[in-house]
């Protein structure tokens, strides 16, 4: 650390990182002898600035540090926040998609719920209309039933009607037989009584 004291002139610069101090200036030429022949002090030609500079350095150098230390932290601390704005855009994001998705299942059983009242409706629908047609059809057979007994009832009166009126015309006929064999046979007996008598009146 001669570069600290101004000692070894032309050696390397120091190294980067730390601050340059300007050179100390150089001591003044010759002395009050002139001649020189006086024995200098070893602290005579000491510089202290070298050590100034060293103190700067190391005051620079633990500012440096401080200040990278609460860089670090600050970008640690940065971090952190950068990571939970990041972790709540994620839950954020996360409760978001979990609101869509409970929406969509709540609207598709809605649809769901929609579709069966609609099939319920149409089935009952459906069975309303088979019963109102079962009931036409058995009004219908019912009806058709009751022209049938009707029709069948007029028609035996019918044939009844005409049995008693052939009946009837036979009885009829069958007394007017009978009648007519009766005036033949009383016209028979009449004639022959006059015979007799006409007979009888003769002798």
């Amino acid at each position: 650390m001669s570069w600290l004291f101004g000692l070894n002139k032309g050696q390397p610069e120091p190294p980067p990182g730390l601050p340059v101090q300007p050179p100390p200036p150089p001591p003044p030429a010759g002395g009050s002898n002139g001649g020189g022949d006086k024995p200098k002090d070893k602290w005579s030609n000491f510089d202290p600035t070298g050590l100034e500079r060293a103190a700067q350095a190391a005051k620079d150098l633990d500012k440096s540090r401080k200040s990278a230390l609460k860089e670090y932290e600050a970008a640690v601390e940065q971090l952190k926040g950068d990571q939970i704005k990041i972790q709540g855009e994620e839950r954020r994001k996360t409760l978001n998609e979990e609101s869509k998705q409970h929406q969509a299942r709540a609207q598709y059983q809605d649809k769901l719920a929609r579709q069966r009242y609609e099939d319920q409706l149409r089935q009952q629908q459906l069975l309303n209309e088979d019963n109102l047609r079962k009931q036409e059809e058995s009004v219908q057979k019912q009806e058709a039933m009751r022209k049938a007994t009707i029709e069948h009832e007029m028609e035996l009166r019918h044939k009844n009607e005409m049995l008693r009126i052939e009946a009837e015309s036979k009885a009829r006929a069958r007394v007017e037989r009978e009648n007519a064999d009766i005036i033949r046979e009383q016209i028979r007996l009449k004639a022959a009584e006059h015979r007799q008598t006409v007979l009888e009146s003769i002798k």
